[in-house]
């Protein structure tokens, strides 16, 4: 039902925009846009793959059945010249255009040769601009010959960038290195483990806690290994190997990736096959932390959060402020930012009622800070907090019951 329902969703959009009098094409390129930011991409990426393969080639077939093979043999000299230049200068283009944003020989080479042809749109201008004799036929039917040879020939410009370029001025690719084989049975398992994931997977080995630990980087497994660490090789996000992990018995699932992107596509693969796994997420910024939340991840920590706070606490301190009032404020300031941080996350979409919104949140905060300080009473001056307190309790008793 959910690749049929993605593919009729393709299908009849296409027909629609057929229907009003526009391109099919252009209606299955905004579907794609569409569903390509939906939530759910990365399903559909992968059980849409088989028929990406069949249209492809279906497509091509009819690129091939389009070229007037008789035009090329009449002019082939014209033909072949236009192909070559348009080539050669889309390629020198690419080119300098890479090794300005500071691309390596090798990246700015490939790059300049996986994208000389023209690409595929243009079948569609040409093709619209002759219905609408915008062009005539003597002038579109050599633009899709050249368009067509041009595409022809780019498996021939990766050969020769594959075969003599690279060699020559590249950088030797290494071999991938196979995942490691495992049988893991643990209550965590930990996705990445640099900085942040080794913190995690330390505090919870010294206190008893068998972790499965997945890290992407071959070298920092090698020296994660060397250092008496229990480390496999492989990418977290692979359904395989997340059941390889044990993922179906785990209790926890500890995402600490180097990125935002992989992150929520671990997100998405753990939601959707392991419904019962409780995820903590490490997030970089708001913008993340609302990306994670939107996901359904309860619970998400923002890099850098608490270091922060704990920085500001000791400047209070360095700048007069009793220890207690400046530990006092820092907890205020975490409890209140969390909060506004769920709050906005439902208005993230309209970025002038979420910037309103994150002002009011501003503004409350120095209020209730203000408030804090200016506060008496036993309750205060012995540094207790005692909201975060009974918060703790209640999570006790919930536990207990």
């Amino acid at each position: 039902m959910f690749t049929a329902t993605a593919l009729l969703l393709v299908i009849g959009i296409a027909l629609l925009m057929q229907f009003v009098g526009l391109s099919p094409a252009l209606g299955t390129f905004l579907a794609g846009v569409v569903l390509a930011n939906s939530e759910y991409r990365h399903e559909l990426e992968s059980d849409i793959e088989p028929f990406k393969g069949l249209l492809l080639g279906l497509f091509f077939i009819a690129v091939g059945a389009s070229i007037d093979f008789g035009l090329i043999l009449r002019e082939p000299l014209l033909i072949v010249g236009l192909v070559l230049g348009l080539i050669v200068v889309k390629a020198l283009i690419l080119f300098t255009l890479a090794r300005l944003f500071r691309l390596g020989l090798d990246q700015s080479a490939l790059f300049a040769f996986a994208l000389a042809q023209v690409g595929e749109f243009a079948f569609v201008l040409l093709s619209f601009a002759g219905q609408e004799n915008v062009l005539s036929a003597e002038v579109a039917d050599p633009l899709v010959a050249v368009v067509a040879l041009s595409m022809a020939f780019t498996p021939l410009l990766m050969l020769l960038n594959e075969r003599v370029v690279q060699p020559r001025f590249g950088t030797r690719e290494q071999v991938e290195r196979a995942a490691d084989a495992m049988n893991e049975d643990t209550p965590v398992i930990i996705a990445g483990f640099g900085a942040f994931g080794s913190a995690v997977g330390r505090l919870l080995r010294a206190n008893g806690v068998a972790t499965t630990v997945l890290e992407n980087d071959s070298d920092r497994v090698d020296l994660l290994r060397r250092m008496g660490l229990t480390v496999y090789y492989g990418d977290a996000s692979r359904l395989d190997l997340l059941n390889a992990a044990g993922a179906a018995r785990a209790r926890l699932l500890v995402l600490a990736l180097d990125t935002p992107e992989r992150t929520l596509e671990l997100v998405h693969t753990a939601k959707n096959h392991f419904p019962n796994l409780k995820i903590l997420a490490r997030a970089f910024d708001w913008t993340d932390a609302h990306e994670l939340l939107a996901s359904g991840v309860e619970h998400v920590y923002r890099e850098g959060l608490d270091t922060s706070l704990r920085m500001g606490s000791d400047a209070l301190g360095l700048l007069g402020f009793r220890a207690y009032a400046a530990q006092r404020a820092a907890q205020i300031f975490y409890r209140h930012d969390e909060r506004a941080l769920h709050e906005l996350t439902a208005q993230r979409s309209d970025q002038a009622n979420y910037l309103n919104a994150a002002r009011q949140r501003i503004a409350e905060l120095e209020r209730v800070l203000l408030a804090d300080r200016q506060q008496g009473g036993i309750e205060r001056d012995e540094g207790w907090d005692a909201e975060s307190l009974r918060e703790d309790v209640r999570q006790m008793e919930l536990r207990a019951g």
